[in-house]
């Protein structure tokens, strides 16, 4: 089963590249921002971001090839974090390539589907990598910061995708400003508690954060201009990263101490907040 399972993420991780590249518009075929008649462009919801927010992909999909080469690591074969979690890696590829095929066919229903499916896929992932904690500075690096990363950038396009689809369907709940705000907050919440899971994950904040950001550039400097919207943005990224650098220095504070005492360090880690 250790075999299937590496097997899994690596096919996963090939179809996931494949369609990353196919869907770029680099070989062959509309962009992801061309496709839907150019539902998916920046701009087009309150909650879309700029076309510079998507560079994430790029650390996102290197840490995703890194991992899926450390899996294979002989180390890493029967390590528990590893058989809990792989599945959970291998089908979050599986629906990240889906959603991109989805999209190139212009199919917005089966994005937001695909999309539901992805969130809760990659926050049980994080869930199991906090049950099991690192074992040494590669898990934390090859694993935990790509798998955090992922998942924060997902919190947010999980957002634009629901603005997209409502869009698309022309449903209207009063204020889009209201709702916009409103489900930034529920984002920042969600990725603030996200954060804060674990020792502290960094990487949660900075995939969120970076998203965050990206969409005060564009509500504020951008269309459709929205000040509302880009204040509670830019107020949701400074929070989400506060948390997490606030839950690291609890850790940390509460490892020295019990080093200091000649405790186990497991015993005096804090639970969350």
């Amino acid at each position: 089963m250790d075999a299937l399972r590496q097997l899994a993420v690596t096919l996963s991780m090939a179809a996931c590249g494949f369609t990353a590249v196919r869907s770029s518009g680099l070989a062959g075929g509309p962009s992801v921002a061309d496709a839907a008649g150019g539902a998916f462009a920046p701009g087009r919801t309150l909650l879309s971001l700029d076309t510079g927010a998507f560079l994430v992909w790029i650390p996102i999909y290197l840490g995703l090839l890194a991992y899926t080469v450390f899996q294979w690591w002989p180390s890493q074969r029967r390590s528990p974090r590893q058989r809990r979690m792989g599945w959970l890696a291998a089908a979050s590829m599986l629906l990240n390539a889906a959603w991109l095929l989805a999209a190139q066919a212009g199919s917005v229903g089966l994005t937001f589907l695909a999309m539901l499916a992805l969130l809760p896929a990659l926050a049980a992932a994080v869930h199991i990598l906090n049950l099991w904690p690192d074992a040494s500075r590669g898990d934390s690096l090859l694993v935990d910061a790509p798998m955090g990363l992922y998942l924060g950038w997902i919190m947010a396009a999980a957002g634009a995708n629901a603005a997209i689809w409502l869009a698309a369907r022309q449903v209207r709940f009063g204020d889009a400003t209201v709702w916009a705000v409103l489900a930034v907050a529920a984002i920042s919440y969600a990725g603030a508690a996200a954060a804060m899971s674990g020792r502290g994950r960094m990487s949660v904040a900075l995939g969120l954060g970076w998203a965050l950001a990206w969409l005060v550039a564009g509500r504020w400097a951008g269309e459709p201009h929205s000040v509302p919207v880009a204040v509670a943005a830019g107020f949701g990224c400074f929070f989400v990263l506060v948390c997490a650098l606030a839950r690291r220095f609890q850790v940390e504070h509460h490892e020295r101490l019990s080093l200091r005492r000649g405790y186990p360090l497991f015993v005096l880690t804090p639970p969350p907040s």
